[in-house]
């Protein structure tokens, strides 16, 4: 599909270049392959892989937004050759959670949070529950003197949720509602000249950011191994303290101030994928017994208390309903849209990580 149309002039002007919805993991792994260069895709889930792309040019910018069911998208140092073209790539995460690791660091993004890698160098993100992420990448080449500097910066988590970059945290926003419009008949260069505005505001936004302090990183990286290994029974504070190299003690003064344990946070996210799972007719054919398994729950005789508690609705009431949605979060001090909780009561639930 050629990303140009004629406009009435004859001149090329850039147009929505793809919009595509694909259940196959290599189908998705080439759509995105303009925006992430070359990588493989590892789905999450076990029901059926969805992902969603809208994506336009302008210019030497392009615009995605991508959406999906829970996946890991690597582009490992196989893929990565001498002379690849050279992209920054900024992400702002609009729903779900996810996390991006290159360079040696690895951060955690929830809604409105932004964060840059350069595809020249291998990284990963994972996306650890239905997604959608709207997405700027322009050559590094395009960025002048500051391309260095963003090149260096990756992997930081960069809040938009308050001071000067809820403006970006707006404007990615509208890029993701109004992206279609780009395929409309207008054949001003309206669009290259928003688009360049965008990645100047980007960059007068990141080229200040500073790493993440030793707390904010060690948050970050608890919670990433903890999303890697839901399935496992044995999860616990301790193994989570073992895999980190650091005390229990110093766990829990790390979530202090979020005024919730571990433990606890561990527990809503296994329920979560499990109303998720239940609510997949895919699944159908899994009992919910399977299904609490396969989240590292071993004991589900309480499951559908727990659930009803938690979210409103019983295992048998999701699986008949096939609707799911996740229960708000509280607002929490630090990192609200990581460790969000929902204020329900809760009922115990037998599982390694409720000790």
């Amino acid at each position: 599909m050629s990303p140009y149309r004629p406009s009435s002039s004859g001149r090329p002007v850039p147009h929505l270049v793809d919009a595509a919805e694909t259940m196959d993991r290599d189908r998705f792994a080439t759509l995105v392959a303009p925006t992430f260069s070359a990588v493989r895709v590892r789905p999450l889930t076990d029901g059926t892989f969805r992902s969603s792309l809208r994506s336009a040019v302008a210019g030497d910018v392009r615009v995605s937004v991508l959406s999906g069911s829970p996946c890991v998208v690597t582009r490992g140092p196989d893929l990565v050759h001498a002379g690849d073209p050279a992209f920054l790539s900024v992400s702002m995460q609009r729903i779900g959670r996810s996390a991006v690791a290159q360079d040696g660091r690895r951060c955690l993004l929830g809604p409105g949070d932004l964060v840059n890698y350069v595809t020249s160098r291998p990284y990963e993100v994972t996306f650890w529950e239905p997604y959608e992420a709207v997405l700027v990448t322009v050559p590094l080449a395009a960025l002048g003197a500051h391309a260095d500097t963003l090149a260096l910066r990756t992997a930081i988590a960069v809040g938009t949720d308050r001071g000067p970059r809820d403006v970006v945290g707006t404007l990615f926003d509208a890029l993701a509602t109004k992206i279609t419009d780009c395929s409309a008949g207008d054949a001003s260069s309206s669009k290259e000249y928003l688009a360049d505005a965008i990645v100047s505001l980007v960059i007068a936004e990141l080229v200040d950011i500073a790493p993440l302090g030793a707390g904010e990183d060690l948050a970050d990286r608890m919670l990433a191994h903890c999303l890697s290994h839901l399935s496992d029974p044995g999860l616990t504070v301790e193994s989570v303290g073992r895999a980190l190299g650091v005390s229990v003690r110093y766990l829990h003064k790390v979530l202090a101030p979020t005024g919730m344990t571990l433990s606890a946070w561990i527990r809503r996210q296994r329920l979560e994928r499990i109303g998720r799972d239940l609510a997949d007719e895919s699944l159908r054919g899994r009992t919910v017994g399977a299904i609490a398994a396969r989240w590292g729950i071993s004991d589900a005789g309480h499951l559908s208390r727990a659930l009803k508690a938690e979210f409103g609705m019983t295992a048998s009431e999701i699986r008949r309903s096939g609707h799911w949605e996740r229960g708000g979060p509280r607002p929490l001090p630090g990192r609200p849209h990581l460790l969000g909780t929902g204020g329900a009561q809760t009922v115990p639930l037998r599982s390694a990580a409720t000790g």
